[in-house]
Order: C-alpha cells, then sequence, then structure tokens
C-alpha cells in the first residue's frame, strides 16, 4: 500500500496515521513499515488479544508514522475465513469519526433484530404460533452472530476465553443462526404444501450444520467455512424455488382450515428479494465476482432487508390469524348457540310431548268409556263434555303459546273497560258464583282487547283451578303502583291454595311448569307462561305476590 504523506498538496497534517482494517472476522494480519522495522511483525487480528492492539476499537488498526516521502508498506493476510479486507489510511480524526459512525451503525442494526425478536417474541406469547417462535429464537441467534461478526465479542470476552478459541467461538456463532433461519424457512414453507424434495434438501442443509460445527472444533475451519458459505448460496434458492412450486394450501383445497394466512404470492417474492441480496454477499466470497466495499457490510444489509421483510410478513400474518381466530371462534360461537337452540328445541318437544300425552290421557280415556256404552248416562255424558272443553282448552292454550313463541300475536289497542271484561269473564266462566270482583271504579284501558281477555281468562281459570274446593277467588282492581311504575291499573287475583299447594315462584311462569301436586288435574303448565308473555306484549307486568294465608298474581297494566 502505497503512504503519501502530503495528498493534494496539504501541508497542515497529523504526524501519524491509522491503518483501518476491515471486516472485523480476520485471523491475523501482519505490518511490514519501512519506517519501523522490527525483529518480529506487527500483529492483529481475532487470532490476537484485543488488548494488545495499538489502536483499540471495533476494527483493526495499525498507527504508523506519516513520513516525508512516499513509501510502499506490506499488510500480510492468513485467515481460514473470507480473504476479502478493505484497508484505509486515515488521519487519527478521520479514524474517530469513522469508528463512530460504525457503531451507529453496529448498534442501530443489533437494535433493529432485538426489536424483531422481541416483537415476536410478545406476539408468541400472546398467540403460540409456532411460526413466531421460531422467528424469535431465529432473531435472538442472529444478534448473538453479529455481537460476535462485528467484533464485541472480541472487546467483552478478549481477556477471558483465549483468542484462538474466540476466533473458533466467532466462527461457531454462525451455525446456530443459519440453523435457526434454515429452520425458520422449513416451518413457513410447511404451511404451503411445497414439494417434499425441497424440504428433504432443507433438512439436508439442517444436517450439514453440525457437521460444520464439529470441523471448526476441530480447527478445520476454512472447509467449514466454505461448506457454510455454499449453503448460504443455494439455500435461499431452494427456498424460492419452493415457494414457487408450492400448491398453496395445506390439503388443495381453499377452506378456512387448510388455506395459509399469506397469499403465497407475498413469499415468492420476499425470498426473490433475499436471493438476489444473499447474491450480492456470497459470489464475492466465493471468487466469482470482485467484491464493492459495501459487501463488508453486506451481512448488516442482508440482515435488516430481510429482517424487515420478515417482520413485516409475520406482522400481516398475525393479523390475518387474529382475524381468522375471531372469525373461528365467531362460527364456533355460531355453532354452539345452534346446537343449544336445538338442545333446547328437542328439550321442549319432550316437555310438550309429555304434557300432552299426559293431559289427554284422562280425557280420552272418559270418551273412550263413553263411546264403549250402549246407554250412557246424564253424568257420563257431562264427563264427556268436561273431557271436551278440557281437551279445547289444553289444546288451544298450545295455540296462544305458540303465537307468543313466534312472534305472531299482533296488538290491535282501542278503549277497553275493565270492569265489563271482568265481569263478562266471570258470567261466562265455568263456576261464575266463586269469583268475587271487588272493582273501585270504572276503569278504561288502551289496550287489545282480545289479548287483554285471554290474560285475565287464564289468570282466573288458574285461580278456580287450583284453589281449595268450594272457596272464592278475590280479584281486585286497585291503582296501586308497588310492583310497577305509576300510571297504570293493578290487578290481583287470589285464592286460597287447594291439593295442589303453594307453586314455585322460581318457575310459576316456566313453560310446562306445573307442581307434583297438580297433575290431578287436566291442564297444559301453559297459563301462566302465556300471561307473562302476553302481559309484556300490552306494555305491563305480572308478579307472583303470595301472602301468608292467599296464593296471589298481580297484573299491572299501563291506562
Amino acid at each position: 500500500m502505497t503512504i503519501d504523506p502530503k495528498p493534494d498538496g496539504a501541508s497542515d497534517v497529523p504526524a501519524t496515521l491509522v491503518l483501518r482494517i476491515r471486516p472485523t472476522y480476520l485471523d491475523e494480519i501482519a505490518l511490514f513499515d519501512p519506517l519501523q522495522p522490527t525483529a518480529t511483525p506487527r500483529v492483529v487480528g481475532d487470532r490476537h488479544p484485543w488488548s494488545n492492539n495499538e489502536y483499540q476499537s471495533l476494527n483493526f488498526n495499525f498507527v504508523i508514522p506519516r513520513g516525508d516521502a512516499q513509501r510502499n508498506v506490506w499488510l500480510r493476510l492468513k485467515t481460514s475465513s473470507t480473504t476479502l479486507m478493505l484497508v484505509e489510511a486515515l488521519t487519527p480524526p478521520e479514524n474517530a469519526q469513522g469508528d463512530r459512525r460504525t457503531e451507529l451503525m453496529y448498534n442501530g442494526l443489533l437494535a433493529l433484530l432485538l426489536m424483531f425478536m422481541t416483537w415476536a417474541l410478545m406476539q408468541w406469547i400472546t398467540s403460540r404460533d409456532r411460526l413466531l417462535g421460531v422467528f424469535a429464537l431465529k432473531q435472538a441467534a442472529t444478534i448473538i452472530y453479529v455481537l460476535a461478526i462485528t467484533g464485541y465479542m472480541r472487546i467483552f470476552l478478549s481477556d477471558v476465553i483465549e483468542p484462538d478459541w474466540l476466533d473458533r467461538l466467532t466462527s461457531l456463532t454462525y451455525i446456530p443462526s443459519m440453523a435457526g433461519a434454515i429452520f425458520f424457512e422449513y416451518t413457513l414453507l410447511g404451511e404451503y404444501a411445497p414439494p417434499r424434495w425441497g424440504m428433504r434438501v432443507l433438512l439436508f442443509f439442517l444436517a450439514l450444520l453440525p457437521v460444520e460445527a464439529a470441523l471448526i472444533v476441530l480447527g478445520h475451519v476454512q472447509p467449514a467455512l466454505q461448506m457454510n458459505m455454499v449453503i448460504i448460496f443455494f439455500e435461499p434458492v431452494v427456498a424460492l424455488g419452493l415457494a414457487l412450486t408450492a400448491r398453496g394450501t395445506l390439503s388443495g383445497i381453499s377452506d378456512l382450515d387448510s388455506a395459509p394466512v399469506l397469499p403465497r404470492g407475498a413469499i415468492v417474492l420476499t425470498y426473490a428479494i433475499m436471493v438476489l441480496i444473499m447474491s450480492a454477499s456470497s459470489l464475492p466470497s466465493l471468487g466469482l465476482v470482485q467484491a464493492p466495499d459495501f459487501v463488508l457490510n453486506n451481512f448488516m444489509i442482508y440482515g435488516v432487508i430481510t429482517g424487515v421483510l420478515m417482520m413485516a410478513m409475520l406482522q400481516v400474518r398475525a393479523l390475518r390469524m387474529e382475524r381468522r381466530r375471531v372469525q373461528t371462534q365467531e362460527a364456533l360461537t355460531l355453532a354452539e348457540q345452534k346446537f343449544n337452540l336445538e338442545h333446547q328445541q328437542r328439550l321442549e318437544q319432550r316437555k310438550f310431548m309429555s304434557m300432552l300425552t299426559h293431559e289427554l290421557k284422562t280425557p280420552l280415556s272418559v270418551m273412550s268409556m263413553a263411546m264403549g256404552s250402549k246407554a250412557p248416562t246424564p253424568d257420563l255424558v257431562a264427563h264427556v263434555n268436561m273431557a271436551v272443553r278440557d281437551m279445547n282448552s289444553v289444546i288451544e292454550r298450545v295455540r296462544q303459546a305458540d303465537k307468543l313463541a313466534e312472534g305472531q300475536v299482533v296488538l290491535q289497542p282501542i278503549a277497553v273497560r275493565l270492569d265489563a271484561e271482568l265481569s263478562d269473564l266471570q258470567r261466562n266462566g265455568p263456576d261464575p258464583v266463586r269469583i268475587h270482583l271487588n272493582l273501585f271504579e270504572a276503569v278504561v284501558l288502551h289496550t287489545d282487547a282480545r289479548v287483554l281477555r285471554i290474560v285475565l281468562d287464564n289468570l282466573l281459570d288458574n285461580a278456580l283451578k287450583y284453589s281449595a274446593p268450594g272457596s272464592m277467588v278475590e280479584v281486585m282492581v286497585t291503582n296501586d303502583a308497588a310492583f310497577a311504575a305509576p300510571g297504570g291499573i293493578s290487578i290481583s287475583v287470589q285464592n286460597l291454595p287447594g291439593v295442589a299447594g303453594w307453586p314455585d315462584a322460581t318457575q310459576v311462569f316456566q313453560k310446562y311448569y306445573r307442581s307434583a301436586q297438580a297433575h290431578h288435574q287436566t291442564g297444559s303448565g301453559l297459563g301462566l307462561y302465556i300471561v307473562s308473555g302476553l302481559a309484556k306484549l300490552l306494555g305491563g307486568e305480572v308478579h307472583y305476590a303470595p301472602s301468608e294465608t292467599h296464593v296471589r298474581f298481580t297484573l299491572w297494566l299501563p291506562f
């Protein structure tokens, strides 16, 4: 290397120069300077302690005199890795400035890699997605490799580990980094159903890495690194070929479970860019093309670009996976709701059939006995008529409950006199003398007369049927708002409990509910269910409010 003491006619120049040598993973560089002859060569490199360097930084450096005339200095490289070497003669301020730029560049790279790893790790903790976990491990291995290849490991461990083993350790750091990259690509491409031969090639590359590690440990570093460069060159090409030839789905169909999250075109484009970047790095190292200066930091360019590409791709993938998870969860929820609805419908059908067969058995038995009689007596005819009424009552309740459940009840509000409706129901009921009406005034409601009549009829029929024999059923109309807001009327129907006893307050308005003692009488278990549903349609509500002596239901309706 020719040293010119006064380049470009400069006059005010420092007395010394710094020979700055990169990359930072060369084994040994010896300097021969005619102005500083020594018995032994001055050396720097991976195989020499960092603390012995003449000028300590991330790079290799020699401090030489500027001299008064042009001269040649000689550098001898002995290395088992790359023979690419960039040497610059700089003034101390220029070299210090270059060191700061290098440190900022390397620190920025490490910060990016750490950010990528942290992001992937946090995403993995949240989603437990295997690919994100593999990417986080890959980034961790890459960070260790970058610490070694940029010289940080040499600075921190130079006084702890022998230089020769530290050099081997630097070479070994590439093994887990490369293994993480290959296994990540194997995992990613596995989602696209690639050809089996290509996946076996990736596994073959993985199997070669332990061989490389063994060669490095045994001291055969150069053949191991040459093997590694071949893998570096061909592995992205194989990955690109797999992306191009993959079917794009796990099972050959594009359903929600088998289709990959990212389109195959995004994977192809990513690997095409990676092949271009890796080619720029590998070809000079293989001696196939002459190396430009930027190739010395090409691993940084490759790490940043591929890291950004992969993180962007994984971010999109994570978002799409979350959207797919939500869709799957919604589908699962809908399926569960459908199952529960069908299960509920089956239970209701069983309850309905159980009620129907039980409640129609007695009336049908009476009618069957009457048909078998040659001369029916008046009492038998009366029993038959009652059986027919009971059957009609059950069928009518079922019809009303069905219309209520289907939302087919259409209201037609008109002015209705409550006292007239109650009096008419009393007069036409099965046992008028047992109903006592306590009406404090003539009340007019703006409501549906037909629906109101069904509600009141069910309350009265329920009270007459389950009250003590011969006891009175009290009907009281007041403007008491104890059970609802003001602006309406309260109608209370109470009776003494009969054989059926006191109803269960938690089930009294449920469909098909009847107390165990109530089954001696014909009934559907739908009356109070219908009352509750229709009362809500009318804008009111019904409550079970027993006293110490009476079963009482209170209906509140708005004016």
